[in-house]
């Protein structure tokens, strides 16, 4: 059952908070069971003040607390659970009420697989907030569409279908403790580029996916089997006939014209995945590539490969 609460007065108008004391603001929303309380709890050891099961009705008044608190600039998550009726329906426009209240607002959205969230719901025996009449791969089927306004409202998307807990939060440490640096000016556009292996699957929550898989693969020599796309053989062989530098030229190119507009769009993470076979030479080389050349330009990249460290290739068969 959906709980709206209309808060009154100053704080709902916000002419009560101060601008500049809460300084950013992260809605953490998603599909249940697909890494929004790993996220929140990571979030307060990156010094968050986070709060869960908020309505986001009652998020001004809640802001205004912290505020009178006098803990200065703040930093604050709320976890945000929509799942039916009139709070998913007046979304937008709260979401707009409560983003004007800080300096810096952003949504981020999780999600995993139907598969993936099934059998973590098998595995902790929790019962699936919307399963009271269906099955739990039913009310996954029915929350993901009640929930696709907001993932389309969402300034970034993770995920989880393949991330352990440990590697969903080296994925947070990458961009919040990156986030906070100095040298990171609030809104600035981040870009994640990712190697993976389309043998083990593609993930869903890119922007844009890259195919380099046209490229000779070092995988067929068997003195270059063993080397990954970051290691001197590797390098080497991709970069002997040119075909590699010219799609990376190119790319560059791409680029060059894309993150401008995106800028001007003012959306804040474009998610690029490059995939080979395997995720091991190819790919990972050209992730290793334009992340150098995108950094040089003066753009905040962060890389990932995420199929580099399984177990490194024998066979024809692997």
């Amino acid at each position: 059952m959906s709980l709206d609460v209309e808060i009154t007065g100053s704080a709902a108008e916000g002419t009560t908070t101060v601008a500049g004391d809460i300084g950013h603001l992260v809605l953490v929303t998603g599909l249940s069971g697909a890494g929004k309380s790993i996220a929140l709890k990571y979030l307060e050891d990156l010094g968050f003040f986070w709060t869960d099961n908020l309505p986001i009705s009652l998020i001004p008044a809640y802001l205004d607390h912290l505020r009178s608190g006098g803990h200065g600039v703040l930093r604050v998550a709320v976890g945000i659970h929509l799942r039916e009726g009139e709070s998913l329906q007046r979304f937008p426009s709260d979401y707009r009420r409560v983003a004007s209240l800080a300096e810096h607002s952003e949504i981020l959205f999780f999600e995993a697989g139907p598969d993936t969230l099934v059998n973590r719901y098998q595995e902790t025996r929790r019962r699936h907030p919307l399963a009271q009449e269906c099955t739990v791969r039913e009310a996954i089927l029915l929350e993901r569409q009640a929930l696709e306004p907001v993932r389309a409202m969402a300034d970034l998307v993770i995920d989880t279908s393949r991330s352990s807990t440990p590697q969903l939060k080296e994925r947070l440490a990458q961009l919040f403790q990156e986030m906070l640096v100095e040298r990171r000016q609030i809104g600035e556009l981040t870009i994640f580029i990712r190697s993976f292996g389309f043998k083990f699957g593609a993930n869903t929550d890119a922007d844009m996916v890259l195919d380099g898989r046209f490229l000779p693969n070092p995988y067929y020599d068997p003195e270059l089997r063993p080397y990954n796309g970051r290691e001197e053989p590797v390098m080497r062989f991709l970069e002997r006939d040119g075909e590699a530098l010219a799609f990376l030229e190119r790319l560059q190119s791409l680029f060059d014209y894309l993150i401008p507009r995106y800028q001007k769009e003012k959306k804040r993470y474009f998610t690029v995945d490059i995939g080979c076979t395997g995720g091991y030479h190819r790919s990972v080389f050209l992730v290793e590539q334009l992340t150098q050349r995108l950094r040089q330009q003066g753009f905040m990249v962060l890389m990932r490969h995420r199929d580099l460290y399984r177990d490194p290739p024998k066979s024809a068969d692997d």
